[in-house]
């Protein structure tokens, strides 16, 4: 006898005794379904290396795997628009200022934290990275934001980090990184000290005319600026899990320094018209600044549900003061009589400025979502006290001497809400704040001016993506620069040969930027980009550079002061293109064209009108050898630039750097030399019909850097290293 039995996927069975000694023919066999519970289901679905979300441009790093086995440098390099250098340092479309977020939040780095928490974050622990070139109301900075967003958690270990890096101009950095990861606790603390020795070679010539076009005076400068650096610069972070749903942050940081100068200025002055002479003359400078500064703060987040519904707060403080006394020395060619020597002294002090933001976050009706929050800044009174002394007599110049404190306070309040319609993403926001500042100067004069401004931010953001991986956006918002009380205040501050002041006329500022795109993502070639971008400002802010006759000097010289500029707008359209053969290497294409024009009243009466085309290309290359090589080439071509009443020569830098991980990444090194040609010369023109004004800076652009880091510890420690909140 045989057995017949019969078993189905699902759990049922069927079993019957045959006879083998003949042959069988059995009826049909049915078998009834039984259900059997599943503990998970997975649904699998393609999604886009890029994408596009409402402000956002995301680059999913977790589904890229050729760089899971990188760091976060090699994943921005991917990013959209995003570059980073052999340093660590970070650029946005070819410009710096970038502000970088942890886990959609401020990281509370900066400088060689920042560069070294770049270079040593695992890409593995990168879930996306996010950019956001045209932030909505909810960042109340307004300036362009990278959004690291991580994904790994570690269990209890110990990971140390010691580096340094510097370059042959000279300047030598220490540094040292300490994280202990636990269950439910870890903290982080990171130490540097910083040496730097650079100079700057400047020259200038200037004639000034009076209202009638003849020529006043006429000055040619020569200047050699020294400095030296000492400073040191110690953070403390640390992450506790109070459960499940609720998490506490701190970080903490100090930066003290000490800066010495040293300058010597050769100057070739006649004035022609009042007391015409020649009153050339060298002077030097010798001054050392003591400073430092602190910042430190809390965050607290509460998940109210896995949905998204979150609650957040967060307090900081921050601080900074430096006392700078300087002794100068003028001796002059021609008129002895008006040889010097004075002190200057300034001590400055801003201790206690403390913000305080809360935000919640509300996902409903399946596909909407309320973003809110509000945020308030207070600063205790800031001390400025500047002093001029003349010596050996130690007789007070009371025309230069003053004394000045400040007060601001602000506060603010902000809504978005979302909405996703399929492949469309719509977000619009509106951040409403209201900014108190105050001036007090006693001097030769005693001046009180007070300021208040309401400040609106309203923001649209659009995105769209095809199944086929087309990205479309458009995104609008409104900002408010509000003048400051120093900037109202009519309060003369005089120098030597010159003078500046306030403007009380001064109006608030605003600006209409409006962007809009197309993006696609080539699998296995690279992705292309083109943006375009109107932006029209009213009553601008800007600071003009003029010259006037004034009766504290007996003749023209010159000055600068605020005003509002009539009208401007700038219109220009950014083309992006990325090679990416491979995830290793890519060769990324970027040309920017831009027309900015403005009309200004300059004078009573009087306009200045201009307008120019202006572009850039930048060619930057990147790539990883033998997964422990990497080389970068950036080569960089700026036109002439517009700014108010002068223009800026064109540009060409040229920056090569080669970094390798060695010992399954135990150790690390990096060579780059920047500004290889010394092409890097800062020169400007002023269009001013009164005063013909050309300045160049020549400074230590061109040096060649170096790193070295040494790990000791579970490398999967590196996520938390640095990143001042420590998720």
């Amino acid at each position: 006898m045989l057995l017949l039995s019969l078993m189905t996927a699902a759990g049922a069975s069927y079993a019957q005794n045959t006879d083998t000694t003949a042959t069988v023919q059995t009826d049909s066999i049915y078998l009834s379904p039984s259900v059997k519970a599943l503990e998970e289901v997975k649904i699998m679905a393609e999604r886009p290396l890029y994408a596009v979300d409402g402000e956002k441009q995301v680059y999913n790093t977790e589904d890229d795997p050729s760089v899971q086995t990188g760091t976060a440098s090699d994943a921005l390099q991917n990013a959209p628009g995003v570059e980073v250098d052999a340093e660590g340092n970070i650029t946005l479309r070819g410009s710096q200022g970038v502000d970088v977020w942890i886990n959609d939040r401020p990281s509370n780095l900066s400088g060689e934290s920042l560069r070294q928490y770049i270079k040593t974050l695992p890409a593995n622990s990168i879930a996306r990275i996010e950019v956001i070139t045209n932030p909505s109301a909810r960042y109340g900075g307004g300036g362009p934001v990278v959004n690291i967003v991580t994904t790994k958690k570690v269990m209890r270990n110990e990971f140390l980090s010691l580096g340094l890096t510097g370059n042959h101009r000279p300047q030598v950095s220490p540094w040292a990184s300490y994280v202990y990861g636990g269950k439910k606790f870890s903290i982080n603390v990171y130490a540097e000290y910083d040496y730097s020795h650079t100079w700057e070679d400047r020259q200038g010539h200037s004639v000034l005319l009076t209202p009638q076009g003849d020529t006043s005076a006429v000055r040619d400068h020569t200047s050699h600026y020294d400095h030296k650096r000492h400073g040191g610069y110690l953070y403390i972070g640390g992450h506790y899990d109070i459960d499940t749903q609720r998490t506490l942050s701190f970080w903490a940081g100090a930066y003290p320094s000490l800066i010495s100068s040293d300058i010597t200025a050769d100057m070739q002055w006649h004035e022609r018209i009042y007391s015409p002479g020649d009153y050339s003359y060298r002077e030097t400078v010798k001054g050392n600044i003591p400073q430092g500064g602190y910042y430190g703060g809390l965050h607290f987040n509460h998940s109210l549900d896995t949905l998204g519904q979150r609650l957040w707060f967060r307090v900081y403080s921050s601080g900074f003061a430096y006392r700078a006394p300087s002794t100068s020395e003028r001796r002059h060619t021609a008129q002895p009589q008006l040889d010097y020597v004075i002190k200057d002294e300034t001590v400055s002090s801003d201790w206690a400025r403390t913000m305080a933001e809360a935000g919640y976050t509300l996902p409903f009706a399946k596909h909407w979502e309320l973003d809110v929050g509000a945020s308030g800044q207070y600063g205790l009174p800031n001390s400025y006290v500047y002093t001029r002394d003349s010596l050996p007599s130690g007789h007070r110049d009371t025309l230069r001497s003053y004394t000045r404190t400040t007060e601001s306070w602000s506060y603010s309040a902000y809504a978005t809400l979302t909405r996703r319609i399929g492949n469309l993403t719509a977000k619009a926001g509106m951040r409403l704040g209201r900014t108190h500042s105050g001036v007090a100067y006693h001097g030769y004069t005693d001046l009180t001016t007070l300021c208040d401004w309401w400040e609106p931010v309203p923001s649209l953001h659009l995105s769209y993506h095809t199944p086929s991986f087309h990205n479309f956006t458009f995104s609008y918002t409104y900002r408010t620069s509000t003048p400051s009380a120093s900037q109202l205040s009519p309060f003369i501050f005089f120098s030597q040969n010159s003078y500046s002041t306030g403007n009380p006329d001064l109006r608030p500022s605003g600006t209409h930027n409006m962007e809009g795109g197309w993006s696609r993502y080539f699998e296995n070639l690279g992705t292309a980009e083109l943006n375009l971008y109107y932006r029209v400002r009213t009553d601008g802010l800007g600071t003009l550079t003029d010259v006037a006759y004034h009766p504290v000097f007996g003749r023209e010289v010159p000055y600068t002061h605020d005003l509002n500029i009539g009208s401007s707008r700038m219109a220009g359209a950014d083309l992006n293109l990325t090679y990416r053969p491979t995830a290793l290497f890519n060769v990324r294409l970027s040309a920017s064209l831009m027309h900015d024009a403005y009309h200004c009243q300059f004078r009573p009466g009087e306009w200045a009108d201009d307008r120019l085309w202006s572009g850039s290309v930048r060619l930057n290359v990147w790539g990883k050898l033998w997964d422990v090589l990497q080389v970068f080439g950036n080569v960089r071509y700026t036109t002439r630039q517009l700014s108010l009443m002068s223009r800026t020569a064109p540009c060409f830098t040229a920056d090569l750097g080669l970094s390798a991980d060695l010992l399954e990444r135990r150790l690390s090194l990096y060579l780059n030399v920047k500004d290889i040609f010394a092409s890097n010369v800062s020169s400007t023109s002023a269009t001013n019909p009164y005063l013909a004004m050309d300045n160049s800076t020549h400074y230590s652009s061109r040096y060649i850097s170096f790193g070295l880091t040494v790990r000791l510890g579970k490398l999967e420690l590196e996520n938390q290293a640095r990143t001042g909140n420590a998720d």
